[in-house]
């Protein structure tokens, strides 16, 4: 029987919580925006990202998360995992990385870089 399921994953440099994802059931329609839907929430990591879906494709992912499989976490959805290195293959949290300004391409939002603390770069938002 599906349920909710919850998951800190800390961050490499200083223990501090690099994500907070919270996988949620549909709940009782009118209980708050989007809560008749099945959805994945990423908490913790430049504000709060929600992936909605099926419960079964949506717990796939989270127990990538969950073993730290963050490649094919990645392949199903890079902006979910953002916080996490691809390079040094580390978790960081948000203080830890530096966060640059975002780009714009034709006055309409692009991407935003960060660099992770071992000072690799990567879009950590698109």
């Amino acid at each position: 029987m599906p349920s909710s399921h919850h998951l800190t994953l800390p961050c490499a440099r200083c223990g501090r919580a690099a994500a907070e994802i919270s996988l949620l059931l549909a709940s009782v329609q009118g209980a708050g925006p989007f809560s008749d839907r099945d959805r994945l929430e990423r908490a913790d990591f430049m504000g709060t990202v929600t992936k909605f879906g099926a419960y079964a494709h949506l717990l796939a992912l989270f127990e990538w998360l969950a073993r730290q499989d963050f490649a094919a976490a990645r392949g199903e959805d890079a902006d979910f995992v953002a916080f996490h290195c691809r390079v040094c293959n580390q978790a960081y949290c948000e203080k830890c990385w530096q966060i640059g300004a975002p780009v714009f391409d034709e006055g309409f939002y692009d991407y935003t870089l960060g660099t992770c603390p071992a000072g690799h770069e990567q879009i950590v938002d698109d």
